[in-house]
């Protein structure tokens, strides 16, 4: 199964290395062309600027309203959690295309354009279910009675909080954080509708791009994303640990 999973991947790595001007595999010679003309597209740069701001601007949005929306839903107890709890879980059960159309449809009534701050709330949507269940996961390892310990040493809640109970939610934030930024720069579905030509992300000019082309730059572009992905997941093992981030150690 692991090897069927990363086969694919490892077909993009190949083919991006190809001399040739059409995909095929495998490739007759190699080359780093198509490297170097993926430098030289300035609108595939520029994408890329937009995916980094889009992915930022969600990742560290839907990290603070998840983490708010866990505490208060975990923790307390009010009317309407219930409901609450199921919109913030509603994007969950949505296909991207039925989200995106429906994004698509709420702008076009309401005569709000499609740019780079729409782009973006479209995103933080999509993460904040993601941000929610990594938090609450964390929360679950959390004694309440810590903080009220804390609070009868004279600690007021503000401070027990963010001295004692923020610390231990690290591992979860930081998971939050880190997944809703990968989900977010390789949103596909839902970032078509929302586009524009001044607000478009990497994956959505990939798709656009494929369907006019048939070159492997497209695999290059593929070649640096895995490259990009694996490089995070190293550093991440290297500082906080993937058993740590899950909560497993």
């Amino acid at each position: 199964m692991c090897v069927f999973s990363v086969s694919p991947v490892l077909v993009i790595l190949i083919e991006s290395f190809t001399a040739g001007n059409y995909i095929s595999f495998p490739p007759d010679s190699f080359s780093i062309k198509w490297y170097k003309e993926f430098l030289k597209r300035d609108e595939f740069i520029e994408s890329v600027y937009v995916s980094l701001y889009v992915a930022l601007m969600a990742s560290v949005t839907s990290t603070f309203i998840g983490l708010l929306a866990s505490v208060a839903m975990f923790r307390y107890s009010f009317f309407g959690k219930k409901i609450i709890n199921l919109l913030f879980m509603a994007p969950l059960s949505l296909p991207g295309l039925i989200l995106g159309l429906s994004l698509l449809q709420f702008l076009a009534i309401n005569s709000i354009p499609r740019n780079i701050f729409t782009l973006s709330l479209t995103h933080i949507v999509i993460c904040i279910p993601f941000a929610i269940r990594f938090i609450t996961v964390s929360l679950t390892g959390v004694d309440p009675k810590i903080e009220q310990a804390a609070q009868s040493l004279g600690a007021n809640r503000f401070y027990s909080f963010w001295f004692i109970t923020f610390p231990l939610l690290r591992p979860g934030i930081t998971a939050s954080f880190v997944f809703s930024f990968i989900i977010s720069f390789d949103e596909v579905a839902a970032s078509i509708f929302v586009s524009s030509t001044n607000a478009m992300t990497l994956p959505v000019r990939i798709y656009a791009y494929i369907d006019q082309n048939y070159d492997p730059l497209v695999t290059a572009v593929s070649s640096l994303l895995i490259f990009g992905a694996a490089i995070a997941l190293v550093i991440i093992e290297k500082t906080v640990g993937m058993g740590k981030l899950f909560g497993m150690k």
